[in-house]
């Protein structure tokens, strides 16, 4: 029975006549194998579905992680059952799982870390959502960034490369550490390397752009701008519950925060603060309040929070 029949079948989208082929193959199970097959499939079905395309699921608590792990693993172990159909059969599954596309959302106040199938680590910081195709593909491995902060530890596999897709550029990794910032609505996008190379496509001129580590690529009028990283350990700090201050505009450290801390930042002034610290992090788990309060030490402004509306302005 082909694999793709009985996760049609799990899901509820068979015909009647497919549903009663179905249910005569498993009836026709001397040694019991085709039960242990849909037992399988079963199990797979429910790591995969946790964020179906139409059920638009978010991330709502770190509890979740649990749950993402089961998917993460479902997915993994679909490709490995599918080894033992027949290469057409297999071939033609894995296509018609990979052209299909979830949706991860963190919200803000929120993150997560998720292993996957191929061996690779992604962290999402507070307010990101991407798109992955439930499996990846015979020939690459793909997943597109929406909005937010995504740190990825590429598992290195030359003969699949790695590519994440955002508005503004598609970044092509082989095996590397890196961060990536996008902003569609601010037209705000940014690649930083930390290990590895990375090749970065301009989606507007279709030129490339070679990274080497502790170098960074930003969106900055209208175009891709490299700069040198001096502090590579500000870059994926949040990953470990930190925000870093130091040489970072105000109005961009308050977008931070924002996300941090799941609270809305209102700018009631015409100038924007300088911050004046050279090095300095904050932990998010002490809050929001207390960020600002050792903010103030550093830069000139004072705020007053509105707790009904979750809002803080600055002045």
């Amino acid at each position: 029975m082909d694999s793709y029949q009985l996760l049609k079948y799990l899901k509820g989208s068979c015909s009647p006549k497919e549903e009663a082929e179905i249910r005569r193959w498993l009836a026709d199970d001397p040694d019991g194998s085709r039960k242990e097959t849909y037992r399988q499939m079963h199990n797979i079905y429910n790591g995969m579905t946790l964020y179906g395309e139409s059920s638009r699921k978010e991330v709502r608590t770190m509890s979740w992680w649990g749950r993402l792990a089961i998917w993460a693993g479902g997915a993994a172990a679909a490709v490995a059952l599918l080894v033992g159909v027949s290469v057409h059969q297999r071939h033609a599954a894995i296509d018609r799982l990979a052209a299909q596309t979830e949706i991860i959302r963190v919200p803000q106040g929120e993150s997560l870390q998720l292993d996957l199938e191929d061996g690779t680590k992604m962290w999402l910081n507070g307010g990101t959502e991407i798109e992955r195709p439930r499996v990846f593909g015979r020939k690459d491995r793909r997943l597109t960034v929406r909005r937010g902060e995504v740190l990825l530890d590429v598992a290195k596999d030359e003969r699949h490369p790695f590519y994440v897709e955002t508005f503004a550029s598609t970044v092509k990794v082989l095996g590397t550490r890196f961060d990536v910032e996008v902003d569609e609505t601010e037209q705000a996008f940014a690649v930083t390397l930390l290990r590895g190379r990375v090749v970065a496509q301009d989606k507007r001129s279709r030129g490339t752009v070679d990274l080497q580590p502790d170098e960074r690529l930003a969106l900055k009028d209208g175009r891709l701008t490299k700069t040198r990283v001096t502090n590579p350990s500000a870059v994926d700090c949040w990953t470990e519950g930190l925000i870093d201050v130091s040489d970072i505009p105000f109005d961009a450290l308050m977008r931070k925060f924002e996300n941090a801390f799941n609270v809305k930042i209102l700018l009631d002034r015409d100038e924007m603060p300088t911050i004046s610290y050279t090095r300095g992090k904050i932990r998010i788990s002490d809050g929001i309040d207390h960020a600002l309060e050792v903010l103030q030490v550093a830069a000139d402004f004072v705020y007053e929070r509105d707790f009904d509306k979750n809002t803080i302005i600055i002045k």
